[in-house]
């Protein structure tokens, strides 16, 4: 049997519950009861509610379906929910810390089966840059961020600390959205069956765009849902290249060399589209994931991209 990765999986450790309960009034933690079964439920900031299932918190369940799916060697991140870019800049650093701390001890008690990935205070990117120094120290391959912070895409210049960090390590950047926040997306669940995909289009053309990866060529980006909708969109992004200065200016090469300095995951519930990315920017270059537990996860992963994997989990050479 061949070895099947996931790298897109999510976990919260119970020592991060409970400090999201001591915490609950700074960071607008709430919990509710609904449904005919009486799930639980866990709104964050007022505004990222999703289904506490117990294999997010149960390490021994998360394990358990992990074995039963046939997945061999998870890359475990952080909820996105739990980001809180939002909050006081020291409450969002004492959550990343700890955070870290709990995922960097349950990989080292699982090596053959468990990696994972840290959060940062993207609200304080000096913060954020020692606080992925010291976790890849622990044993973390990177970090899990969001499309920016506040109103910054990742390519504004205050979060040259953290990508110089990230690139001196050669980490794992994985680029997830959150829901969207377009008051035009008004139709039940459209924030996270379209807003989702946007975000991450939106912050991948920016960083493509914007001559991030040729600023820090050792960072090592994955992009979540298969890159949302940029691959499907590259020879608009070409067209914009041969025909104004101002997109060619900041690039070496055409938008689509730049594609393929990506990873993707493969979590797009569809063979055709899966097919189609990977004929656009190589095997290589795809990643398998799931996106568990979430509700929208594409479990067990598709049993594509093990080389890119491989890739991507490669010791650096630092």
């Amino acid at each position: 049997m061949f070895p099947l990765h996931d790298l897109h999986a999510h976990f919260i450790p119970p020592v991060v519950l409970t400090w999201l309960r001591e915490h609950a009034a700074e960071v607008d933690a709430r919990w509710e009861r609904a449904g005919p079964a009486g799930a639980e439920f866990l709104t964050v900031g007022g505004r990222w509610t999703f289904e506490l299932k117990p294999a997010f918190t149960d390490p021994g369940r998360f394990l358990e379906d992990q074995q039963s799916a046939g997945v061999s060697h998870i890359l475990v991140s952080p909820v996105p929910q739990l980001f809180l870019y939002e909050a006081p800049a020291a409450l969002t650093a004492e959550l990343a810390t700890l955070y870290n701390n709990a995922l960097a001890a349950w990989a080292r008690q699982n090596p053959a089966r468990l990696s994972a990935l840290a959060t940062v205070p993207l609200n304080d990117p000096e913060a954020a840059a020692a606080e992925l120094r010291r976790a890849v120290g622990l044993g973390l391959r990177g970090a899990i961020v969001g499309p920016g912070c506040g109103e910054r895409l990742l390519t504004d210049d205050a979060f040259r600390p953290f990508w110089e960090e990230a690139d001196r390590l050669e980490a794992i950047v994985f680029l997830h959205p959150l829901l969207s926040r377009d008051p035009r997306l008004r139709r039940p669940r459209m924030p996270n069956l379209i807003g989702v995909p946007w975000e991450t289009t939106v912050a991948a053309a920016d960083i493509l765009l914007g001559g991030l990866l040729d600023r820090y060529p050792r960072v090592r980006v994955l992009l979540a849902h298969g890159g949302g909708f940029l691959p499907y969109q590259i020879g608009r992004l070409d067209s914009g290249y041969e025909r104004w200065p101002a997109v060619a200016a900041a690039l070496a090469a055409p938008p689509q060399e730049y594609l393929r300095r990506f990873w993707f995951d493969s979590v797009l519930w569809n063979p055709k589209a899966l097919r189609f990315l990977v004929a656009l920017v190589g095997e290589d270059r795809v990643v398998p994931g799931s996106d568990y537990p979430f509700d929208l996860s594409a479990w067990p992963p598709v049993a594509v991209g093990e080389r890119g994997a491989e890739a991507l989990l490669a010791p650096s050479r630092s």
